[in-house]
């Protein structure tokens, strides 16, 4: 049906990832208010993985890692003290959604798809992770660097790490450049 309008296959491929990436979008819009979120499941199971695993690797490098329920969020402890909390918005969940999300709607192979995706989600999650147990650090070494790191530093970090996943797709494992070269010849 696009080709009716855009008569150019590149620019045909990126009408459509645009309109998948709006749809995928609003589908995820309402699935989450409507569903995910008032249900609580999906984001209090994350909030405890990730605040259990980041105490975990607290203990592995010498701490003393535990969790302890907090108000909407699970909180990373060392020593029984109170470090930071992993709530909804620090879970990971949007993360997983807005990288799987691009792969859906970008050209390629459903089955390295399949494959590219839990992969790439279990990469940001140990990342997510990862950036939990190294707040909790930060908060009890150095808190007044907490704030700057949160926001700054970890954010800088994970999107670069899924803008790398995103180049890796696009560069070796995507469609797009077989459109592109065909375009060439």
């Amino acid at each position: 049906m696009l080709e009716k309008f855009i008569k150019d296959k590149q620019q045909r491929q990126i009408a459509l990832f645009l309109i998948k990436a709006v749809f995928l979008y609003l589908l995820w819009f309402i699935s989450y208010d409507f569903f995910i979120s008032p249900s609580g499941i999906v984001d209090n199971w994350l909030n405890n993985r990730v605040a259990t695993d980041a105490a975990t690797i607290l203990s592995i490098a010498g701490f003393t890692g535990s969790t302890t329920p907090g108000i909407h969020q699970v909180i990373v402890q060392i020593n029984n003290v109170s470090m930071v909390g992993v709530g909804n918005r620090c879970n990971g969940l949007e993360l997983f959604v807005l990288f799987a999300g691009f792969i859906i709607c970008f050209p390629g192979n459903l089955k390295k798809k399949l494959v590219f995706i839990p992969l790439g989600i279990i990469g940001i999650y140990l990342i997510n992770t990862l950036r939990a147990a190294i707040l909790a650090l930060i908060q009890l070494k150095a808190p007044e660097h907490l704030d700057f790191n949160h926001h700054y530093t970890f954010t800088v970090i994970v999107y670069s790490f899924i803008f790398a996943l995103w180049m890796i797709w696009v560069n070796k494992f995507s469609a797009f450049n077989e459109i592109v070269n065909d375009e060439k010849a």
